[in-house]
């Protein structure tokens, strides 16, 4: 059983870093959350890019075991940023030969939108992925147990 660990967000952020290869600097101002198993960090995600005006958040996500991907961590953890941020869309960026992060995230429900050449450094494309707000209700709304 896992459990979240809010209110650490600099160390949150920091693991996840330190678990995206491509992440040099940090994250800037941003908000995270845990996710926890037998006392040991499994999964982190950082709120970061919030543009509240716009109704965007950037996501970034690291795990170092599958079992983190619950649906209802998945629910709590994209929660925060539709329902109490009330963003309209939430996006991640990840390196086009990510195949294990691109599978995770198509199979969490994110949509590819866009590749942005060069994006992680010479000849290492990303590959922008989205959830709007009413794929988020479809797919982890109240009416899904």
């Amino acid at each position: 059983m896992s459990e979240l660990l809010f209110g650490c967000d600099a160390a949150v952020a920091e693991w996840v870093a330190q678990r995206i290869p491509d992440v040099d600097v940090g994250f800037g101002p941003c908000s995270a959350i845990g996710v926890i198993s037998n006392g040991k960090m499994m999964a982190g995600v950082v709120y970061h890019d919030f543009q509240p005006r716009l109704g965007t958040i950037q996501l970034s996500m690291a795990a170092v075991n599958p079992m983190w991907a619950r649906r209802a961590n998945l629910r709590a953890l994209l929660s925060y940023p539709f329902n109490q941020l009330g963003v309209f869309k939430a996006w991640i960026a990840t390196a086009s030969d990510n195949t294990h992060g691109l599978k995770t995230f198509e199979h969490i429900g994110f949509k590819r939108e866009a590749v942005l050449a060069h994006q992680f450094g010479r000849k290492r494309h990303a590959i922008v992925m989205r959830m709007l707000k009413p794929d988020f209700d479809r797919l982890f709304g109240e009416h899904h147990g």
